[in-house]
């Protein structure tokens, strides 16, 4: 299996956009078939305006066939003792399609990402771990932290 990385790109956007919604299947969160349609151009809209600014992402290819995918996310927050610039990444939806999985893509993926986080001198990068990806996350140097105060959420 020979794989090949790069960067997407706007031309991307429908490809990246089909990832998020199997990212999200593959956690049990599928959209009702009337909001599919919905779901997908608002995901394709929030990537037409903000890839390679705000959002980024690396693909990776298995004779020329989408195999594995994750994005960085780029945020801006006020200071606090771990982001002194108040530049932060979130790293998203690493995603290896099934019949990819087992052959170091995530891993290639993932230190793409990271390299970028360093070139764009982000404070740090966060993500969740999901058991599956955790042993990847640990070797490649990331730390559980445990908040002092649960996240918590208001759907509005």
């Amino acid at each position: 299996m020979q794989a090949s990385f790069r960067a997407a790109e706007t031309t991307d956007i429908a490809l990246l956009a089909q990832a998020r919604l199997d990212f999200l299947r593959a956690l049990g969160q599928t959209l009702p078939d009337d909001e599919l349609v919905a779901g997908k151009a608002q995901i394709e809209g929030f990537l037409q305006t903000r890839l390679n600014q705000q959002i980024f992402a690396w693909l990776a290819f298995v004779d020329e066939k989408p195999a594995a995918v994750g994005f960085l996310q780029i945020y801006n927050v006020m200071y606090h003792p771990h982001s002194h610039t108040g530049r932060n990444g979130r790293i998203i939806n690493i995603l290896t399609w099934p019949e990819y999985r087992n052959n170091r893509l995530a891993r290639g993926i993932m230190e793409r990402l990271i390299a970028l986080a360093r070139e764009l001198e982000l404070d740090y990068v966060a993500l969740d771990a999901s058991p599956e990806g955790r042993h990847l996350y640990d070797t490649l140097g990331f730390i559980e932290q445990h908040p002092i105060h649960p996240p918590m959420t208001l759907d509005l």
